[in-house]
């Protein structure tokens, strides 16, 4: 838990600290004094001046700010051409969007590290399972996937046009393709056949869902120390052939077979090298599931690698894909489409999930931290007092009506938002501690 709060801590922490060094470097660029620019929060522990700027190292190692001269009426203004508020409106508004460009920049630029580097994905195969109706639709009419036509064991070979090789491939084209009409196509029994699938929308994430899972071959992966599959002599790379007589053809089969048999002794099937054996497995009951502590074997792909022209390009169409997904969720959220408590994640579920996926490896850390990016870029734009499209607006103001704002009232209503936003922040993450005790 403490590796995963610190990977998070981290992750978020390189996204403010990128921010911030967006805003300072436009501020230098247009010739806006910056008095601080602190790495971390609080009193310097570590300090030089670098020109008329004090470099320092806040004592709390998250994130950090960049202080402009003159961007407050505490300061003593002079009204000196190098002052945030004595410059042109032009010079505020490259200072005001230096920090979410600058977080989008980042986001492109990792964006295509990960494609000239290559990853590895740990995924299953594109061949389907159908779920039942009641865990989609929440009731007894069809998901979308038996509405289609799709059927077990199909294996989806193309999604709108575009190849399809594993089980990511296919949710990354579902999920954001809620209410959206999806071309498909998939193999069945040697025959190729061409569908039409609409996915419907979560309410409880934004995601589109058709109702189908992936059909996962019945080899163990892992076992859990100290749990049933161990303690009954199973190993890792055995095939479940049968439970209690029950044929086992996928990952499915075995957890119905187990299902609400709890305690109870089963006569379990396996293969393995030197032949066919019968184990005794006896599920228990954790979180209110049964479970017999394996979990299965998954499959390995390795993405291809791309020059670095190449791989520019595919991180810019990433990194707008991320920008078209956040959009979308905002206008999702606010459209009250889907319900803002369980989609909206707070600073300390942001951590927490950033920290669990950067875990993963090194590549999966690249990219939470561009897809969070990308939230930063987009929810800086808006036009909300004390974030940095409010600066925006004020300054374009100022160059339509062709005389400056009053500074006092700039300053109540941006104290206002920044109350605003705090309030806000609270409730967020008073939401993300109740999601993480399941309340």
């Amino acid at each position: 838990m403490a590796t995963t709060i610190l990977l998070g801590i981290i992750s978020i922490g390189i996204l403010i600290f990128v921010h911030e060094l967006g805003h300072f470097l436009m501020a230098r660029a247009v010739g806006i004094r910056v008095e601080v620019f602190s790495i971390g929060w609080g009193k310097g522990l570590v300090s030089f001046k670098w020109k008329e700027t004090k470099i320092q190292l806040g004592w709390i190692p998250f994130g950090g700010y960049c202080k402009l001269a003159g961007d407050s009426l505490r300061d003593d203004l002079q009204d000196s051409p190098d002052e945030y508020y004595s410059s042109s409106p032009f010079k505020r508004i490259f200072v005001a969007l230096g920090g979410p460009v600058f977080n989008y920049i980042f986001a492109v630029l990792l964006f295509s590290m990960i494609i000239i580097i290559g990853y590895e994905i740990r995924t299953f195969s594109n061949r389907i399972l159908l779920a039942e109706a009641q865990d989609i639709t929440g009731e007894d009419r069809k998901t979308p996937a038996q509405s289609a036509g799709l059927l077990d064991g199909d294996v989806i070979v193309e999604l709108n046009g575009k190849n399809i090789t594993n089980w990511d491939d296919i949710t990354e084209n579902i999920v954001r393709n809620a209410l959206k009409p999806i071309q498909m196509k998939v193999l069945r029994e040697g025959t190729l056949h061409e569908l039409l699938v609409v996915p419907k929308l979560d309410r409880e994430t934004g995601r589109g869902l058709i109702g189908i899972y992936p059909w996962v071959e019945p080899v163990i992966g892992d076992i859990v120390p100290g749990e049933p599959a161990e303690v009954g002599g199973f190993e890792k790379g055995d095939i479940i052939l049968s439970v209690d007589g029950v044929k086992i053809l996928h990952h499915m089969d075995f957890y119905n077979a187990i299902k609400g048999k709890s305690g109870s002794v089963l006569a379990v099937i396996i293969s393995r090298e030197s032949g066919q054996k019968e184990l005794i497995l006896i599920p228990k009951e954790m979180e209110g599931y049964d479970s017999a502590g394996i979990s299965f074997q998954t499959d390995t792909y390795r993405a291809e690698k791309f020059p670095v022209h190449i791989s520019f390009g595919r991180g810019v169409l990433k990194s707008i894909e991320g920008v078209n997904d956040t959009v979308r969720g905002i206008y999702l959220v606010f459209s009250g489409k889907i319900r803002a408590r369980s989609a909206v994640a707070g600073p300390a579920k942001l951590v927490y999930l950033s920290g669990v996926i950067a875990k993963e490896g090194f590549t999966y850390f690249l990219q939470v931290l561009s897809y969070i990016s990308i939230a930063f870029f987009i929810m800086n734009l808006i036009p909300f007092p004390a974030l940095d499209g409010s600066h925006v607006v004020i300054s374009l103001y100022e160059l339509i009506a062709r005389k400056k704002p009053n500074l006092k009232v700039i300053q109540k209503i941006q104290a206002f938002g920044f109350i605003v936003l705090i309030a806000v922040l609270i409730f967020v993450t008073m939401n993300d501690i109740s999601s993480f005790f399941g309340k």
